[in-house]
């Protein structure tokens, strides 16, 4: 653990106080700040997901499911068959 000073708004201050009894500020304060962060890494990571290049395709997502499953189905037909005797 580390101990950090920090400033905040004087109505802030006071909510803390009637708020969260003295002995759990510390805790109720980290808590709040690792939400906020995780808070942020979240809206970072959907702020670059927003923003990915789109690219163009021929086809949608069900007909390229489709050739997928066509192409693995006929992968497995052919591994099942008897292998020509010489």
């Amino acid at each position: 653990m580390q101990r950090i000073s920090i400033t905040i708004d004087n109505t802030l201050k006071d909510q803390l106080d009637n708020t969260i009894p003295k002995g759990e500020r510390a805790r109720f304060v980290a808590e709040a700040i690792q939400q906020a962060l995780e808070n942020w890494h979240r809206q970072q990571a959907l702020a670059m997901l927003q923003n990915l290049t789109r690219f163009k395709v021929d086809h949608d997502s069900v007909e390229t499911l489709r050739h997928i499953r066509q192409e693995r189905g006929e992968y497995l037909a052919a591994r099942h068959q008897p292998e020509p005797q010489p």
